[in-house]
């Protein structure tokens, strides 16, 4: 329909202003605008046209008057205001049912390929929460750029070399020999914590540091990689940088990098000097003056195999505190003749959890942080997943233990899946659960044409253009609390109509929008790798 009415608003302005042209919206109209959708096409147009918002705003309604079977106000200080016939709402709800799983798909992007990387968690620890953050994020992006055609490559680097690995080696080599009755000191600067004293106790018997060092590594990896599965997510590809480094695939980034001219030497160093002033001042050593390649250098060598992949988008999706490295990735576009506008980084910011009032500053395996198995342990994937998901990843955001751990509405996550488990009980309860589409429709008059009802209708027809919303600004978070919304509207709807009742037709007609709210809210919870309950 948003099509239709754009359409029709184009065919309107081409009569009536050739040659103007205009950036404007047609979005679902407001909650308090009695329409179903609005534009402002009109306010943006007066500027140009040098007119009065509501004058171009009645000459565009004239225009479009009779198009589609649509009503079309102008409404202060100059939206134009549609609402679309019952009939519409009715044939959506069948689209719904005929669509059943695929509703909200769609192939606007079919034959493209997109890489994304995600979570890439510190190698020296258990994934904390931060990173936790952006797993579901990640995994969210990627279903919903598949939902939208997308063939998508979900993959991992595992940073498993330089000095943070060393220093975690020497941390764990100090408790191995603890373990054996040998004296040894705490290295300076060492890893705190639980885990350490736990690696080396399941470590063999004989290794020397550096076998110890691969085996504690491995250790961590593994786990990590066991939470993320529990969360739902598994990669296709995983990348290890000490491969990176002994494949030759760093050296060749390098040389290419400085015989393009993008790197200069500099107190023994070489670093990383693109041309563009914008960059000046974001120069990075890629070799430093011991020889021994930085970890910028084995993210060239990794962008470099990324950008000359043939995929037609390139996605990373990292933490607030990787925002310095973002320009530099950028400048390797330039480098190695990938389009810049395909390459997309995504930041997410801090998690802080909370118990109620109480901020959770520590956790004893970790030393300094709480870890995401802790977090899923205690309460669930489902909640886990949704309150994560639920805050914009631009901001920060606070994590309630408390509230996350609730098994009542006050757990949105709770109300969300209890409206499909509610709807699941409903259809069960029903005579005649087949619910054919034709149902829908008492001879020529729509059954479905209650305020209530309608209303329901027009929430579930948001889906896909929420959906194709997502796939092209990835703010993910406007999903949960779609679904919440909906979940509500359900909920209320469900208090003041009688689904099943003495009308056999008003009731196939009730049952199938019923089902219809079930497979949007299935669908949705779906994409965000949460679990359509079946019964609470």
């Amino acid at each position: 329909m948003k099509q239709e009415i754009r359409q029709s608003i184009q065919k309107a302005i081409g009569k009536l202003y050739p040659g103007i042209e205009a950036d404007y919206r047609v979005e679902f109209a407001p909650v308090n605008v009695d329409a179903d959708f609005s534009s402002n096409v009109a306010m943006i147009l007066a500027k140009k046209l040098k007119k009065k918002p509501m004058e171009v705003a009645q000459e565009i309604v004239n225009g479009v008057k009779g198009e589609n079977g649509y009503n079309v106000q102008a409404a202060a200080p100059g939206f134009l205001n549609f609402e679309a016939p019952d009939e519409y709402w009715q044939t959506e709800l069948e689209n719904i049912l005929k669509q059943k799983d695929k509703y909200g798909s769609s192939t606007a992007n079919k034959g493209k390929k997109a890489r994304v990387e995600y979570v890439s968690a510190n190698p020296t620890g258990p994934i904390h929460i931060g990173n936790a953050r952006g797993g579901p994020y990640g995994e969210v992006i990627c279903k919903v750029l598949e939902a939208t055609g997308y063939k998508i490559m979900r993959e991992y680097i595992h940073n498993d070399v330089g000095g943070q690995v060393e220093k975690l080696g020497k941390t764990i080599w100090h408790w191995y020999l603890k373990q054996q009755g040998k004296d040894s000191e705490f290295p300076e600067g060492g890893y705190q914590g639980e885990y350490p004293l736990e690696i080396a106790k399941a470590a063999p018997k004989g290794m020397d540091m550096e076998k110890l060092t691969m085996f504690a590594m491995d250790y961590i990896f593994a786990e990590n990689l066991q939470t993320m599965e529990k969360m739902g997510i598994k990669f296709d590809q995983i990348v290890k940088e000490s491969e990176l480094q002994s494949s030759g695939q760093v050296s060749k980034a390098v040389e290419e990098v400085k015989k393009q001219g993008f790197a200069r030497e500099h107190e023994g160093a070489l670093w990383f000097a693109p041309n563009d002033v914008f960059l000046k001042d974001r120069e990075a050593v890629i070799v430093k003056s011991d020889g021994n390649f930085t970890y910028f250098a084995s993210d060239i060598a990794y962008h470099k195999e990324k950008f000359q992949s043939g995929y037609d988008l390139v996605m990373d999706v990292f933490g607030s505190n990787h925002h310095g490295h973002v320009p530099k990735l950028r400048a390797l576009t330039k480098v190695f003749g990938f389009d810049p506008h395909k390459f997309k980084v995504l930041l997410y910011q801090y998690v802080r959890v909370k118990m109620g009032d109480q901020v959770v500053k520590m956790a004893k395996r970790a030393g300094n942080f709480v870890t995401a198995k802790e977090v899923l342990e205690m309460v669930g994937k489902d909640s886990m997943i949704f309150f994560l998901l639920s805050t914009a990843v631009n901001t920060h955001m606070d994590f309630d233990l408390e509230l996350a751990k609730d098994t009542s509405e006050k757990n949105p996550v709770y109300k969300v899946q209890y409206a499909h488990a509610r709807i699941n009980s409903i259809i069960a309860k029903a005579h005649n659960p087949a619910l054919p589409p034709l149902s829908l429709r008492g001879g020529e008059e729509g059954l479905l044409d209650s305020q209530e009802e309608l209303g329901l209708i027009r929430e579930l027809a948001k889906f896909p253009e929420l959906i194709s919303e997502i796939a092209e600004t990835y703010a993910v978070h406007h999903l949960p609390h779609y679904l919440l919304g909906l979940a509500e509207k359900f909920h209320s709807f469900y208090e003041k109509v009688r689904v099943i009742s003495e009308d056999e037709k008003q009731t196939a007609a009730r049952l199938v929008l019923v089902k219809g709210a079930q497979i949007v809210l299935a669908n949705g919870l779906r994409l965000m790798g949460i679990t359509p309950m079946e019964k609470m």
